[in-house]
């Protein structure tokens, strides 16, 4: 199911930025005060088979990421906003808010930066130590990122790295 225009609370999901291994990322606006947000959503159907064990691991290790994320509290994570379920047309949705950077990801910087070369020794030791601060900030508050790379779970902005799912 598309879910592009559909409301999530004070939400209307605009467009799809990105999608993983636990759901999909969209761009979404509380156009009451015209805020853009991004909306991981996990889904799952409630019709056929809602109560197998599959479906109730997918939501409880959903609703385990929106714990973790609401614990840290570091200028290199992006904070959690909310946490949310719904259901509409018959499907189930789980989802959590964070910030929006409309800078994208720290991929997508790299590539859009490809013409001017390689970063420098010194420009990579940066952006590595900014990613080791957040990790080590987790890793203190007894979280353990189960997937450490950097593709699609970090965003880029003023030069500075934020760690976080919906950084796509």
């Amino acid at each position: 199911m598309a879910l592009e225009g559909l409301q999530l609370g004070q939400y209307r999901l605009v467009r799809l930025l990105g999608s993983g291994g636990m759901g999909e990322v969209y761009l979404a606006e509380d156009a009451r005060i015209s805020q853009q947000v991004a909306i991981k959503v996990s889904r799952t159907e409630t019709t056929g088979y809602p109560n197998t064990d599959a479906t109730k691991d997918a939501v409880r290790l959903f609703q385990r990421e929106a714990r973790a994320i609401a614990r840290l509290d570091h200028p290199r994570i992006l904070p959690l906003f909310a946490y949310g379920e719904e259901s509409i047309h018959g499907t189930s949705l789980t989802y959590i808010i964070m910030p929006f950077r409309p800078e994208g990801s720290f991929a997508s910087w790299l590539q859009q930066r490809s013409s001017s070369g390689l970063l420098s020794p010194r420009e990579v030791a940066y952006f590595i130590n900014q990613a080791a601060e957040a990790l080590q900030y987790a890793h203190d508050n007894q979280i353990v990122h189960q997937d450490g790379t950097m593709e699609r779970r970090t965003s880029i902005c003023n030069r500075s790295i934020r760690a976080g799912c919906p950084g796509i």
